[in-house]
């Protein structure tokens, strides 16, 4: 089952500034970077190319993280349904911020077995259409050496799952 998790939104426009999707959204971001301004790469002095080292795109991300959800909460999905109860008075901004930009709902959960079991709640998947956001998700398997060396590809440490509108 799914025990610890985590949710973003990310944002990524051509034309708006961290700044002016705060404001349309009335939420401060959990990360940002205007075009121009140095990535976490380019802060710590990285040898990598120029493009990775300076935000190409404004980006603007906010995160809720669960650690361990309550006893009331078996879905795996605790981090995402309190980011989305936060986005959702906000989904024509969102709509409006994909004019000339991307936004995407991130999701991960740790397993406390090698099987990512989860439950994605109806009213959940309703909330997400409404924001008109792709949901991209991983799910990180605990590993276990007799069940991996029953697998036949030997490769079955994590689940991914992408939701399209």
């Amino acid at each position: 089952m799914i025990q610890g998790n985590r949710a973003s939104l990310s944002i990524h426009s051509d034309t708006r500034t961290v700044a002016e999707i705060s404001a349309m959204l009335g939420l401060e971001p959990s990360d940002w970077g205007d075009k121009g301004d140095l990535t976490p790469a380019g802060r710590a002095g990285r040898n990598y190319a120029p493009e990775r080292l300076t935000h190409q795109r404004t980006y603007w991300s906010l995160t809720e993280s669960v650690d361990e959800p309550g006893a009331d909460d078996q879905t795996g999905f605790s981090a995402l349904r309190a980011l989305v109860v936060r986005l959702e008075p906000n989904a024509q901004a969102l709509i409006e911020l994909r004019q000339g930009g991307e936004t995407r709902l991130w999701w991960s959960g740790h397993s406390d077995s090698t099987q990512g079991g989860f439950v994605l709640e109806a009213d959940l998947i309703s909330a997400i259409a409404t924001l008109e956001c792709d949901v991209f998700g991983t799910a990180y398997l605990t590993e276990d050496d007799e069940v991996e060396d029953a697998m036949s590809d030997g490769d079955g440490d994590v689940v991914e799952f992408r939701f399209n509108n």
